[in-house]
């Protein structure tokens, strides 16, 4: 039977509703419904351990693979299914690919439907009514599973995934259950829940629902009415786009926030815009402005319709207008020169990138009842010269200023806890900020290349900085200029203990007891002194960072290379990306006991590292974490390692001397030594980057499990001529580069394949 799921996705605990939902669909529950799942009163497990495991079940060897009460392979010849009685979980992929399957039949013991259980079942036809007792269902259960044609659930649901119909063409009528508990969560119908399903034209939606996710109706060509529950508030991105039969839509009284595109190519859409033209014209001339606003829900403002087609467009915002949503002026954005709030209002959310690329707006003054600015609110409004706020922001999203060149000046109010990625990148204007009293963090670049700010201006709380926050501004470039040669060395700290910089002059440098984060960059390019930015050091030797310390950033000591030795505090539970890369003379690191990732490079290109002391808490070993450590020979990897990054050994004797014809790291396949034709095992679920970087492998078996070729994984393989990818349905960045040898064709409209995955394959045909 092909598969077409092995991936790494965080599953949510959905999976025993898509069962029920293939169960009644496929085959009714020739069994009484058994009693609902108890509500939980904690988080679900997803294992659902309100369950027993049963490992006495009687089952046809010849049709299932069976582990526990888990049902984790089907591997019969298709036809009608039975599915063993007490089973409890359908398993990842379990029937995934199975076309041949034409009906399933699910015993009452079935709670949980993993993901991708059934994607590209499309032998399974018909009406599809899950038992109650199925609670959960994790993403992609029932992708691609063309023959549903109606779905009724009855029972109650725990847990729904992503992705859960999307692409079932043939899927006409939809009834949700009323009710979706999820530990008082907030209740949303997912993303993507049904994409694609070109054939939908009645859809009944989770009555709880408060918030519809992203494209969940997207490209639904077939539907012409949606009736959007009582209670939901939010609209996704591009929750309807593409429905080009969309011309009904009832919204909730609540709704107030919509995702930019979310109407895109609706006949709806192409109506309101119509009749509001017609009311413009309408209208007496004092009122032809506001006959623009196209609203929804609670006083939503979706669209805007300028009274003329060219020329200046001056916005002034009724003070009935609740939100402000994106997309709303994209239009006429270019011709926006400016934007009054009437006083008095209750304005609250302006929408993602709303003016983003608003070239010739100069200033704006924001409402007092504004709660954030969203991310990329102000994006490319290189004009702006002042914005005023006030109100109470507890935050500034990614992006929100980037490149707003003119703006000289900005009030952030002591509200504000973040600041997001790139938020003021590139303002020349601005000369100097102060941060509020409750700033906790900033993200990455957030003020790169603000070359003039000469002075920022911190508070205590500030724990957070990200990398290159500073950079390339007056005031971080000051920092290491002296009017005398120092004789000890300075260390730049701020906020709550984040040390910024550091300018050394002895060889063993311990770092301050109120330090408690090392910020990005902070030791980076000891290898060089450039003008006077070092004047008078020692280039460091040995680091010793101390008790309290608790993170080292990404490129914290990136290519210190006269750093040869690390003292770690037990403190420190993180360190950060390249942290350590191209520390070339640091010899040996114990890593703290508390770590649980070693993250992408942190010690890529550390050659004269010999030994490392890795702790059992460790889990995850990123991409080139390794590479290029020439002198290590020997690794103790812990038990818990399950996740292996690509290269992540490559150039270690360690790594080298590793002969086996498997040798396995977890359940990840780091590199093959078999002979020409590798038959990988079923307890291999990933293969790492460069696995297969060899001469000699011609041809390769999968195991049913693996629907997912990541990235790099057969890289370098100059002898493969030969790989089944049935089943397979994503294939990673240059996953098969320059397997010169491989002559296949790959299908993508049944595979995900990444631009470069098949770089340097002259034998290969995409279509």
């Amino acid at each position: 039977m092909n598969k077409i799921a092995s991936r790494n996705v965080i599953r949510k605990l959905a999976l025993l509703l898509a069962l029920c939902v293939a169960a009644a669909f496929f085959a009714a529950c020739n069994d009484d419904e058994a009693e609902a799942t108890p509500e939980p009163t904690i988080e679900p497990t997803h294992q659902a351990a309100t369950l027993s495991p049963i490992y006495n079940i009687d089952y046809d060897p010849e049709q299932f693979i069976v582990s526990g009460s888990t049902l984790v392979e089907y591997i019969g010849k298709g036809g009608d299914v039975v599915v063993p009685n007490d089973i409890t979980v359908i398993g990842d992929s379990a029937f995934a690919g199975a076309a041949e399957v034409t009906s399933i039949t699910f015993p009452r013991s079935v709670t949980k439907v993993e993901a991708y259980a059934f994607e590209g079942c499309t032998g399974l036809t018909g009406k599809f009514t899950p038992p109650n007792n199925l609670n959960y269902i994790e993403d992609y259960a029932f992708k691609d599973c063309t023959g549903i044609t109606e779905i009724a659930f009855e029972n109650k649901l725990y847990s729904f995934g992503e992705h859960i119909f999307e692409g079932c063409t043939g899927l006409q009528k939809v009834e949700l259950p009323e009710k979706f508990i999820e530990n008082n969560a907030v209740t949303i119908l997912p993303p993507y829940t049904f994409s694609g399903c070109t054939s939908l034209t009645d859809v009944t939606i989770f009555k709880e629902a408060q918030l519809i996710g992203d494209r969940a109706f997207e490209n639904c060509s077939a539907l012409t009415t949606v009736n959007i529950p009582d209670k939901v508030k939010e609209l996704g991105k591009d929750v309807f786009a593409g429905c080009t039969a969309l011309e009904t839509i009832n919204f909730s009284k609540v709704l107030y926030l919509v995702g930019g595109g979310s109407f895109n190519d609706t006949p709806w859409l192409k109506a309101k815009i119509e009749e509001t033209k017609n009311n413009i014209a309408a209208a007496a001339p004092e009122e032809k402005h506001n006959a623009g606003y196209i609203t929804i829900g609670q006083n939503a403002v979706i669209y805007f319709v300028p009274e003329n087609d060219t020329g200046d467009v001056k916005l002034t915002i009724s003070e009935n207008a609740y939100s402000l949503n994106e997309g709303a002026f994209d239009s006429f954005i270019d011709r926006l020169t400016s934007v009054t709030f009437a006083s008095g209002g209750r304005l609250e959310f302006l929408g993602d990138n709303l003016f983003k690329n608003a070239v010739n707006l100069k200033e704006i003054a924001l409402p007092s009842t504004l709660r954030n600015i969203n991310p990329g609110l102000f994006d490319g409004c290189v004009n702006i010269e002042k914005v005023d706020v006030n109100s109470k922001l507890t935050a500034i999203g990614d992006n929100a200023f980037r490149e707003c060149r003119a703006l000289k000046e900005i009030y952030l109010p002591d509200t504000i806890t973040s600041i997001g990625e790139n938020a003021f990148y590139h303002c020349l204007g601005l000369t100097k900020i102060e941060f509020p009293s409750a700033i906790e963090s900033i993200g990455n670049f957030a003020f790169k290349d603000c070359e003039n700010i000469s002075n920022f201006i911190f508070t205590l709380k500030l724990s957070d900085v990200g990398v290159q926050a500073f950079d390339n501004t007056k005031w971080y470039d000051d920092l290491s200029v002296y009017d005398a040669p120092i004789t000890e060395s300075q260390f730049h700290v701020y906020g709550n203990g984040v040390l910024i910089k550091a300018d050394i002059v002895d060889e063993n440098v311990v770092i301050p007891e109120n330090v408690k984060s090392i910020g990005a960059f902070t030791f980076n390019g000891w290898k060089e002194i450039k003008d006077n930015e070092f004047y008078g050091s020692k280039l460091p030797k040995s680091i010793t960072i101390p008790d309290g310390v608790t993170r080292i950033g990404d490129y914290a000591f990136y290519f210190c290379e006269n750093l040869d030795k690390v003292f770690i505090a037990d403190s420190v539970t993180e360190i950060g990306e390249k942290a350590f890369y191209g520390c070339s003379k640091v010899e040996s690191i114990v890593l703290p006991a508390a770590l649980t990732e070693i993250k992408d490079y942190s010690f890529y290109g550390c050659t004269a590292l010999s030994e490392i002391v890795i702790p059992e808490t460790v889990t995850s070993i990123g991409r080139y974490a390794f590479y290029n450590c020439y002198s290590l020979y020997d690794i103790e990897v812990p038990a818990a390692v399950n996740t292996v990054g690509a290269y992540a050994f490559t150039g270690t004797p360690w790594f080298q001397y590793h002969n086996e014809d498997f040798f396995v790291i977890g359940t990840t396949l780091v590199k093959y030594n078999g002979n020409s034709e590798a038959v990988i095992p079923d307890n291999i679920t990933n293969i790492a980057g460069g696995a297969f970087e060899n001469e000699f492998t011609t041809s390769v078996k999968l195991p049913a499990s693996m629907t997912s070729i990541p990235e790099y994984a057969f890289s370098g393989c100059t002898a493969l001529k030969t790989i089944d990818l049935t089943g397979v349905t994503e294939i990673g960045e240059r996953a098969f580069n320059a397997c010169k040898a491989l002559e296949i064709t790959v299908d993508t409209a049944a595979v995900n394949v990444a631009d470069d995955a098949f770089a340097n394959c002259p034998n290969v045909t995409i279509k």
